[in-house]
């Protein structure tokens, strides 16, 4: 229970970004930018649950190796990692910038809440690298048996978006902009503090 534990928690905390988002447009913007937000985070929604799936294979094959005392294949499954981090996550953040629009449109966006939804999901794709960093490098913590200090990261994460949301949208006026920022700068650093631990533990 308590190696399972944190896990459940950083999932659900994981969910929670776009729940965040769309709590803070409801309190200090108008009814469209909240239904920017609301449908626009969906398509990142489904995302996640992709990278929780692929950094839990990622945890298998880690906890395999690490098992097997095989540091070779530790260091090979590791490589692996950052080759397919990169090749998987550039091009879909490419994709959604570029093709953002066309999906919002298949997804019947209403026209007044669509150029809301635009800059939304534009600006939280270029956090999908971080997202899917953070992904692999808890599947490898959670493969070598540390299943709580990506908890941690997700966590400093977490509150790090809700205060930025609040100083950028509710402080600064913001509005979509400041809480796209937010989650995007959010999953950017929990994954540069899993790298942070990664390497010097």
């Amino acid at each position: 229970a308590q190696f399972a534990l944190p896990i459940c928690i950083g999932n659900i905390l994981q969910q929670l970004y776009g729940t965040v988002d769309t709590l803070v447009i409801g309190n200090f913007c108008d009814a469209s930018a909240l239904a920017a937000v609301a449908t626009s985070s969906q398509p990142l929604e489904i995302l996640l649950c992709i990278f929780l799936g692929i950094g839990s294979g990622i945890s298998i094959l880690i906890s395999q190796a690490a098992g097997a005392s095989d540091a070779d294949q530790l260091r090979k499954l590791a490589q692996t990692a950052v080759f397919f981090l990169y090749a998987a996550s550039l091009p879909l953040t490419l994709l959604g910038v570029a093709a953002g629009p066309f999906l919002l449109r298949l997804m019947q966006v209403p026209a007044d809440a669509m150029p809301y939804a635009i800059v939304y999901l534009r600006i939280t794709t270029l956090g999908i690298l971080g997202n899917m960093g953070y992904n692999f490098n808890a599947g490898i913590l959670l493969g070598l048996g540390n299943s709580t200090s990506s908890l941690l990261f997700l966590g400093i994460s977490c509150v790090t978006n809700i205060v930025l949301d609040l100083v950028l949208t509710a402080g600064l006026g913001m509005g979509v902009t400041g809480v796209a920022i937010a989650t995007a700068a959010s999953l950017f650093l929990s994954w540069m503090f899993s790298i942070f631990y990664i390497r010097h533990t």
